[in-house]
């Protein structure tokens, strides 16, 4: 018996080492969901996101639940947040993934089915499938732009809003055009109009747009049926004065929000905040303000879903206690905080890359019958060195092989 022959699952298969919320390609989505391991302590963390979720969908005219739309997620470096942050964004988001060899298709919440040995939770899990959601999934570090200083956090939730609903990512005022010509009905009209007057695609030219104001002008006079003198005033009018305003961007959420059912979803998934805030208060008040104002303007229909190495009240531990009053908001709305911890590592690592064929398993249990007194005997450690996990049944030994408890 060979031991790469003894394992259910091709051990020189590639797997990602670190969970990377921008890496969508098909085979890592199948990947991350079929191979995902939800330990004890994650099936409590489901248990807690899924209870205040699904309680807000089902009372949405009461305020105070309506209230408690953010989650802070916690855990340092390996204790599975970013892939815990990204699994929810896949179950929310109603997402299917694509086998990258059979090409079957699956839904997020059916890898569960076998996951979940508690049929209440799983129900629950399978209920979000009744709500549809738009999620935005992003590393807030790599998507920032040095340049937005204290406002950092609050145009990175605006940028990637606007890309996701096929806006400019880049301006913001450009952007305001895009959207205003969407909701007369025009948009488009006014990319047909662009390419051909360029020659080109709209989305591919948009990021220079300084360059290419004639075209543009000339495009909006037409769909809008306007002088180019009136498209042009209003064009220069828009980029002066447009203002960035976190009460501006919840009114933009919640007017797109009234053109969806009223059981839809914002939901904003952003990895790193904590990291990203540092004991910065201007970037602390920038993203309590953002989940204040989602969550008065939108009535809980915009949730905030953030990770941090550590806890909210570390977080605001770090910053001087003459500002700490400033910051109680912020602790009310993050009603939800889950802390994840590396205490299974063993249980995932012997799920997702030691689970062995029933065949193997058999044999195996066989050979520690005949071996086991001689394998406690070889690997015990004298009374004067420390105590370590050595095997205990012959499933420990199963599940184990062809490691020894200790070396997890």
């Amino acid at each position: 018996m060979q031991i790469q022959s003894i394992f259910k699952k091709d051990i020189s298969r590639p797997i990602n080492g670190v969970v990377k919320a921008d890496q969508l390609d098909e085979s890592v989505v199948w990947q991350e969901l079929d191979e995902y391991v939800v330990t004890r302590e994650l099936d409590h963390h489901f248990r807690g996101f899924m209870s205040a979720y699904l309680v807000a969908m089902d009372t949405p005219n009461d305020p105070v639940i309506a209230s408690r739309m953010a989650v802070w997620i916690s855990g340092f470096f390996g204790s599975g947040k970013s892939h815990f942050l990204k699994i929810l964004s896949y179950l929310l988001g109603n997402k299917s993934a694509v086998h990258p060899d059979t090409a079957a298709r699956k839904k997020a919440v059916d890898f569960f089915s076998d996951k979940i040995k508690d049929p209440m939770l799983l129900a629950d899990i399978k209920r979000t499938e009744q709500f549809s959601a738009d999620v935005i999934l992003f590393n807030i570090d790599s998507r920032a732009d040095a340049s937005d200083n204290r406002g950092a956090i609050l145009s990175v939730f605006w940028r990637l809003f606007n890309e996701h609903l096929g806006f400019s990512p880049e301006s913001l005022p450009l952007a305001e055009i895009e959207r205003y010509l969407s909701k007369k009905g025009q948009y488009e009209a006014f990319k047909e109009k662009f390419r051909q007057i360029y020659g080109l695609a709209w989305e591919d030219e948009r990021d220079a747009y300084t360059l290419l104001q004639d075209e543009i002008v000339e495009a909006l006079s037409i769909v809008l049926d306007t002088t180019p003198e009136a498209a042009q005033d209003w064009f220069e009018k828009n980029e002066d004065d447009f203002s960035q305003t976190v009460e501006r961007f919840a009114k933009q959420v919640k007017a797109y929000l009234d053109t969806q059912p009223s059981h839809h979803r914002v939901i904003f998934l952003v990895d790193e905040i904590g990291q990203f805030i540092g004991s910065d208060t201007h970037l602390m008040l920038n993203l309590q303000t953002i989940v204040e104002d989602l969550g008065r303007i939108c009535g809980g229909r915009a949730w905030v879903v953030v990770t941090s190495q550590e806890d909210i009240d570390a977080v605001l531990g770090d910053i001087k206690s003459a500002k700490a009053n400033d910051f109680s908001k912020i602790q009310g709305r993050f009603n939800t905080r889950l802390s994840l911890s590396s205490a299974n590592t063993d249980e995932v690592i012997q799920a997702r890359l030691l689970e062995k064929h029933d065949n193997a398993a058999s044999e195996l249990a066989h050979l520690f019958d005949q071996k086991g007194d001689i394998l406690k005997s070889q690997l015990g450690f004298t009374h004067d060195t420390a105590t370590l996990n050595l095997f205990s049944t012959p499933q420990d030994f199963i599940n184990n092989y062809p490691f020894i408890p200790y070396h997890f």
